[in-house]
């Protein structure tokens, strides 16, 4: 049954409780006449007769909805078949990644995102030296700007975590029993590893999508009813782009799959893209970005905007505060000041001060 993948890192290092990661139970699913079907695989949608066909069966639909995901991207890394390289999306991928950890003394994560630096955390908690590798010149260069992600990555190297930005992987080579030993980079240097995780982003499954008239772009290009082109398919969560724009946030993707499933039992919903907060909690820190921020069009930014930071490289703490035409529109925070980003995000596009702001964040 479906479980909340967001939690998959909690359980590195330790038994998984599949309980405690369901997201309903058998008689929800019952009571709300959903009949699942496990390991019953889609192979093809056939939208002209309006049916789906499975390993061995076909059913016809009304309307359908394709909640389908994505995959962990998996490079072509010379030598990723070798064991003790993972990747992390499944119950399954932690019970193997947890008999590699058992006789691990060096882990080497490379993805500097949410799930690897989850991963990372883990398994430094577990006494096991670790490396984290990120291919950007920055840590989270999408949601921080540089003073920022400067101030994270020293946080996450106090805890005992080698930090390596803007390297590049070619190859895993393994020892004489064909499991991983070192992770070859291509400035030459390499990193010794008993085991590896690769958390590099992920792609979405649009297989049984394809070739049946379903417009897509990489992703599932979908409507605000969250409605694809052919009427009565709908499409929500990492598989579905609205309006240009993927999220990959499961806040959001929870929200798509509400729209699609009223609009699919005939009802009438509308999505509304607004702007969610990036939120990360690790590292013993978090992280919480919102709004007209700088991070992704920085050029002439600071001179076309207010800006107002401050910054604690001893207690690892960061905030930047973005205003325009006397509005306040964006924020990053690091740290301490990160718990009242609540307060913040009902002040965004408002006439506020800075003074008021520092003092919700700093107080």
């Amino acid at each position: 049954l479906p479980y909340y993948r967001l939690r998959l890192c909690d359980y590195i290092g330790k038994s998984v409780n599949y309980d405690e990661l369901k997201i309903s139970n058998e008689e929800w699913f019952e009571k709300n006449r959903v009949l699942v079907e496990i390991s019953s695989k889609v192979t093809a949608i056939d939208a002209k007769n309006r049916k789906i066909i499975t390993d061995g069966k076909e059913y016809c639909y009304d309307s359908l909805v394709l909640a389908t995901g994505s995959t962990p991207i998996m490079p072509p890394f010379k030598g990723k078949e070798l064991s003790g390289v993972h990747t992390i999306w499944t119950l399954e991928d932690i019970a193997e990644i947890n008999k590699s950890l058992l006789s691990a003394k060096k882990a080497v994560v490379i993805g500097g995102g949410l799930l690897g630096l989850e991963a990372a955390h883990k398994i430094s908690e577990m006494g096991i030296d670790v490396s984290l590798i990120e291919g950007m010149p920055r840590l989270l260069p999408k949601q921080l700007d540089e003073e920022g992600s400067e101030i994270f990555k020293d946080k996450v190297q106090s805890l005992g975590i080698s930090v390596f930005c803007g390297k590049s992987v070619t190859e895993f080579k393994g020892d004489n029993n064909g499991h991983v030993a070192q992770v070859h980079m291509a400035d030459d240097t390499s990193l010794e590893a008993d085991v590896v995780i690769v958390a590099v982003g992920v792609a979405p499954n649009t297989a049984i999508s394809q070739n049946n008239g379903i417009c897509m772009n990489r992703f599932l290009t979908v409507n605000e009813k969250m409605e694809t082109n052919i009427k009565d398919i709908y499409a929500a969560g990492d598989v579905a782009s609205i309006n240009g724009r993927w999220f990959g946030q499961w806040s959001v993707a929870n929200r798509q799959g509400q729209v699609a499933g009223t609009n699919a039992a005939g009802g009438n919903a509308v999505y509304k893209t607004v702007d969610v907060p990036y939120i990360l909690a690790t590292m013993g820190t978090r992280v919480v970005c919102s709004g007209d921020t700088g991070v992704i069009q920085s050029e002439n930014f600071e001179a076309t905007a207010k800006i107002d930071r401050k910054i604690d490289k001893e207690k690892f703490l960061y905030s930047k505060l973005v205003f325009r035409n006397g509005l306040f529109v964006g924020y990053i925070l690091v740290g301490e000041p990160a718990k009242a980003f609540n307060k913040l995000q009902s002040m965004i596009n408002t006439s506020v001060s800075t003074e008021n702001i520092n003092h919700i964040l700093y107080s």
